[in-house]
């Protein structure tokens, strides 16, 4: 074989080795967003000390998940998501609170509750400690 025969052939390695990634592992690696869909549900849990409470349930491709109650008024989020998320609710009272988000992981779909705080003067806000609040199948 010529220098330009193997040259040909590495090319078409490198571009058969590109095609295989993309449909086999990287297509196994990367979550389905869009595919699911996700609506949360509140419900008002009354006052304690008064502190409002209100209860946050996801409905994910029609199942309900119960994930918690959270102090403060909760409400829906668009944007600013954190890496994998794809879907979040903010609970806020008094200048902070609780972020409950959905996160499409590879290879699993996740709940994951962090904080949330407005900060102080001089002091950013603060926006993470998330940890596993509940794994959807």
């Amino acid at each position: 074989m010529t220098y330009k025969s193997w040259w040909l052939v590495a090319v078409i390695v490198a571009i058969l080795a590109g095609v295989a990634y993309l449909v086999f592992w990287h297509d196994a690696q990367t979550p389905a967003s869009g595919a699911a869909t996700y609506d949360w549900r509140f419900s008002d849990k009354g006052e304690q000390d008064g502190i409002p409470h209100t209860q946050v349930v996801l409905v994910a491709n029609g199942k309900s998940y119960t994930i918690g109650t959270y102090e403060g008024t909760c409400a829906p989020q668009d944007g600013d998501y954190m890496p994998y998320e794809v879907s979040k609710v903010i609970c806020w009272f008094a200048g902070g609170g609780h972020e409950v988000g959905v996160f499409e992981e590879p290879g699993q779909v996740v709940v994951r509750v962090g904080d949330v705080d407005e900060g102080a003067s001089g002091v950013p806000g603060f926006r993470g400690n998330f940890v596993l609040a509940q794994t959807i199948q």
